[in-house]
């Protein structure tokens, strides 16, 4: 997403890692003018003592005055201005702290700079969500761009990596999205609170069951704090034990394993009542052939291909050299394999697909949203059913 000026970038074939951002405080160029007066003298009276003099000034102990040209408050300023647009306000934050995306390769080919970001970011869906749009206009809860500025976005790193924007500068591209995320015209400078989560409530009706190797569905409803739908939020869906349940970005859970695990839904730090899910036994996990399996692998880990892949794992190989690769030792940990044939949850492939916190590294295809959980089914079968060629 967002990034820092001063930052190294480096590039990978179609999946880069998170966007490598810092950042440094701006302002949203928005300032006010104080106000004063100046308290006037009179010359003395000379008709009276020339031991005497009196002033015209307010009185300290009168209070307020009710001369409307003069400020009751010294200290008090005129207002920001009521109204900001896109060039003058929100072009600014990017600028300054946003500097790999305004490099000449910009990470997840998104360019931030002036006279470009507007179109690279309204209406586009985003790489590391797919389906969801950067920028979706007088929507900022469905809107990648402030996930990924937020603190835990579900995918990857908060934005600017490093120098995260203030909360000022959060809302105010906050405001200018619910308005309509207008590209020249104005929007009010405040307008970015409407639209928060105040509650989140999974629909599905607890406790709920699903069998190893199948799929179940879940809804969220999301209101904000005046109790009316959240139109288009952005869900982070958690499961307590990654080993028993996967749960993805869309709310689709898959068995993995007999137990039991809370699942949870959190829209902007407001986390739902956990639903319990068990896993039950399933004496016929349906097969998946090696052919599906490879076309998901090779699909979604675009860094897996080319003369030097990450871990010299390619997926663009021949099929039985593939195989071969998946069923060797894991080069970054020898002490198990890449696929250990009827046990999914072993295989080292199956864990850095599967799991947010990782022994080596992070979760893969890296960069972007966890696989679709039809994806892990079909590799989860394919294993669990002795991973034949």
């Amino acid at each position: 997403m967002v990034l820092l000026t001063a930052c190294t970038v480096y590039q990978v074939p179609d999946e880069g890692d998170t966007d490598t951002t810092g950042a440094t405080s701006i302002g949203t160029g928005l300032t006010g003018t104080g106000t004063g007066t100046d308290a006037t003298t009179d010359q003395p009276d000379p008709t009276t003592s020339s031991t005497s003099s009196s002033t015209t000034g307010p009185d300290p102990s009168a209070g307020p005055s009710s001369d409307p040209t003069v400020s009751s408050d010294p200290t008090t300023e005129d207002p920001p201005p009521a109204d900001c647009d896109f060039p003058t306000s929100i072009q600014p934050i990017f600028s300054a702290s946003c500097g790999c995306h305004l490099s000449g390769m910009p990470p997840k080919g998104l360019v931030l700079s002036e006279g470009s970001a507007f179109a690279a970011l309204v209406g586009v869906d985003s790489m590391g969500q797919p389906g969801t749009p950067h920028v979706d206009p007088g929507n900022s809860a469905g809107s990648w761009l402030i996930t990924k500025l937020n603190p835990a976005p579900p995918v990857g790193l908060q934005m600017p990596e490093g120098g995260m924007l203030s909360a000022d500068q959060i809302a105010l591209i906050a405001a200018w999205i619910d308005a309509g995320a207008p590209e020249a015209g104005s929007f009010a400078c405040d307008g970015g609170s409407q639209g928060e989560a105040g509650s989140v409530t999974i629909d599905e009706q607890g406790p709920a069951n699903v069998e190893i190797g199948e799929m179940l569905d879940l809804d969220v409803t999301v209101l904000d704090a005046q109790g009316d739908p959240v139109v288009g939020p952005t869900v982070k869906w958690i499961s307590s034990d990654e080993t028993v349940l996967y749960v993805d970005a869309k709310g689709t859970l898959l068995g993995l394993n007999p137990g039991t695990s809370e699942v949870t839904a959190e829209v902007e730090g407001v986390t739902s009542e956990p639903l319990s899910v068990s896993v039950l036994n399933n004496q016929a996990v349906a097969a998946a052939s090696f052919t599906d399996a490879l076309n998901v692998l090779s699909t979604n880990c675009g860094c897996h291909k080319g003369a030097m892949p990450p871990a010299a794992l390619a997926f663009d190989l021949a099929g039985p050299d593939v195989l071969a690769a998946l069923l060797a030792p894991a080069t970054q940990d020898p002490a198990t394999k890449r696929v250990i044939p009827d046990l999914p949850g072993s295989s080292y492939l199956f864990k850095k697909l599967t799991r947010t916190v990782q022994t080596t590294g992070e979760q893969m295809p890296k960069g972007k949203a966890p696989l679709e959980a039809e994806k892990v089914q079909i590799l989860f079968r394919w294993i669990f059913n002795g991973a034949p060629a």
